[in-house]
């Protein structure tokens, strides 16, 4: 007899409810594999994070509360790693040389596979690169994937990999790796100690409970190290050397874009 999961996932367009179909709003004409119905313009659509799948929100909350698999390719997936995606569809017109806007802020997928071109693991354009790891080497602004966290992490080019924090010890990254890019943004590190951070802070991760991370930066044996700044621990912790360290006085990442700030 097959397992309730087995059963669950190969009929899961059969018995998933459909969408609300009394939206009048156009068809983007792309289908939620869940309830096998088309997304229109106005539903709320959510990604999983790993493989990029999408669904529509109520669709894929209720498949996560009874599988921790994507329900398209059934590769690993939990409801702390999905996230809102919007698509935005329109008529083009016949010549549109028109250049898209870049993002103030984003989180770019760095490439780390093994059989990738050369300089796929370089930072791009944009990055913020700040302190250094134990060995001298340059550090970026980073974040990584890791059981059920997000963890703020510190992103060594020379090493094709980066590091975060996480249960006592410096966890190694190569898999959903992003770089912080900026485009007309300012930034600054704000003073904090003992889990404080500015009401501004850059949101950089979170732990399998829900609380939010930030990235902090502080002084560790005398050298600026990048870290995670972890609310209810009171410390920022620094991967190194395979261990997870702590510091109690640091500095949290604040980025403002251009725009926002002149208003």
């Amino acid at each position: 007899m097959e397992s309730n999961s087995t059963e669950m996932e190969t009929t899961a367009g059969e018995n998933a409810e459909p969408a609300p179909t009394s939206d009048s709003s156009p068809s983007l004409n792309i289908l939620c594999a869940i309830c096998n119905e088309f997304f229109r313009a106005n539903d709320i659509i959510f990604s999983t994070t790993r493989c990029g799948h999408v669904f529509h929100k109520d669709c894929l909350t209720r498949w996560l509360k009874r599988s921790r698999t994507c329900p398209q390719c059934r590769s690993t997936c939990d409801r702390q790693r999905v996230h809102r995606v919007y698509l935005n569809f329109a008529e083009a017109p016949e010549f549109d040389d028109t250049e898209v806007p870049k993002v103030p802020i984003d989180w770019v997928p760095i490439d780390l596979d093994g059989g990738s071109l050369p300089d796929a693991h370089m930072p791009p354009e944009g990055a913020v690169q700040c302190g250094t790891n134990e060995d001298g080497l340059p550090t970026y602004v980073a974040r990584g994937y890791y059981h059920d966290d997000l963890l703020p992490a510190v992103y060594v080019p020379e090493k094709k990999a980066a590091y975060g924090s996480h249960s006592c010890s410096a966890r190694v990254l190569t898999d959903d790796v992003e770089i912080l890019v900026l485009t007309d943004c300012d930034l600054k590190w704000v003073p904090g100690q003992h889990g404080s951070y500015p009401q501004d802070a850059l949101n950089t991760g979170y732990s399998e409970l829900g609380e939010v991370t930030y990235t902090g930066r502080g002084l560790y044996e005398g050298i600026l190290r990048l870290g995670k700044v972890h609310p209810s621990h009171k410390v920022m912790y620094i991967p190194h050397n395979g261990q997870e360290v702590n510091v109690n006085t640091y500095e949290v990442l604040v980025v403002t874009a251009r725009d926002q700030a002149e208003r």
